[in-house]
């Protein structure tokens, strides 16, 4: 017998046989570092972290404002000021307000709810190379870095609409009923924007360059979501084209919310809440799932 076989079988050298070890590893229930957790398991885990998620957004957010001198304002004023810019230039300059009797509050409710989307996509897909040295240092379920930066734009969303409020008002509509309808609308875009966060966090670690491809995608999702225009106004002999847009799942949660806050405008249908919860619930659980599916590559080089 050769000195290699005996170096196997022979237990005096010191060291178990690789038999043996799995032996071990199966009869007390030990798992390969780093190894994915089960699904529910991983759920779990993560449900367990929520208090960190909360306050580690709170931190992240704040950070990113703390060397200009109106900090964290800047996450109401810069919607703000790109409604403004969109106002002039496309409701007085264009014309596209025509046809829509409350433009200014139509826009800034655009503007506002996309930004969540938006700000949802593009801080998901940085999350992981944000934060390689955490991720690679302590563990924990990496869903908790995706689910932060949805966190962060909802926080810019919620900062938004205490100014939206007050614009809504001065612009001549009355408080109502219907705004309670926000709440359901805010819950199933949350769940749609975790959803793009999960997608794009997993495709950012792959493909470093989709950071830099993004903006100009959503600059055009952005233009066809019908956050300057109505819809309906500008594709009056062109139904193939409107059927597209108000298909679009930005537009869907855009009109839920104008629908609640603007009496001058068109009630939200059923058809558009149940598009509004299929896209919420289908982008979220496709989305959690597929970031998941990647978990141990997540945090190596």
């Amino acid at each position: 017998m050769t000195q290699a076989q005996t170096s196997k079988t022979s237990p005096g050298n010191g060291q178990p046989s690789p038999k043996e070890v799995r032996e071990l590893v199966d009869r007390f229930g030990l798992k390969r570092a780093g190894a994915r957790a089960p699904l529910t398991e991983y759920t779990r885990e993560l449900w367990t972290r929520r208090h960190f998620v909360l306050e580690f957004s709170k931190a992240t957010n704040a950070s990113g404002y703390a060397r200009s001198f109106l900090g964290q304002a800047w996450q109401v004023l810069t919607p703000l000021l790109n409604a403004a810019v969109y106002y002039l230039i496309f409701g007085l300059l264009i014309g596209t307000r025509k046809g829509v009797p409350n433009y200014l509050a139509f826009l800034v409710i655009g503007v506002f709810v996309f930004q969540f989307i938006q700000g949802s996509v593009t801080s998901g897909a940085r999350s992981l190379q944000s934060h390689q040295s955490l991720a690679r240092t302590l563990r924990f379920p990496r869903a908790v870095f995706p689910v932060s930066s949805t966190s962060i734009a909802l926080q810019h969303l919620l900062a938004s609409l205490v100014v939206l409020v007050p614009i809504v008002l001065f612009t001549g509509e009355p408080v109502r009923l219907q705004w309670l309808e926000v709440l359901p609308a805010l819950a199933m875009q949350i769940m749609f924007c975790a959803g793009l966060a999960f997608i794009f966090a997993r495709i950012g670690t792959k493909i470093p360059d989709v950071s830099q491809m993004l903006p100009f995608a959503l600059r055009v999702w952005f233009y066809a979501s019908g956050i300057m225009f109505s819809i309906p106004e500008l594709t009056k002999d062109k139904p193939h084209v409107r059927e597209f847009m108000e298909a679009n799942p930005a537009t869907i949660y855009v009109d839920l919310y104008r629908s609640a806050f603007l009496e001058s405008g068109q009630s939200a249908s059923l058809s558009q809440w149940l598009q509004a919860l299929a896209w919420g619930v289908g982008v979220l659980v496709v989305g959690y799932v597929f970031f998941w599916k990647a978990e141990e590559s997540y945090g190596r080089d």
